[in-house]
């Protein structure tokens, strides 16, 4: 079973909501494939994998 949890909500975009969006979306892309180049499915593991970079 997958679960999925979301939140929606409204905001004006302006720049500064943009690259706080955008630096978001990097940190979690980044996550993700660190995940998967080390197999890592916990998130124990995974912020210790991340945070040591």
């Amino acid at each position: 079973m997958e679960l999925t949890l979301s939140v929606p909500f409204g905001y004006e975009s302006n720049d500064e909501i943009r690259r706080l969006l955008v630096d978001f979306r990097d940190m979690v892309n980044f996550c993700i494939s660190k995940a998967l180049e080390h197999n890592v499915t916990g998130f124990a593991s995974l912020r210790k994998l991340v945070y040591e970079e």
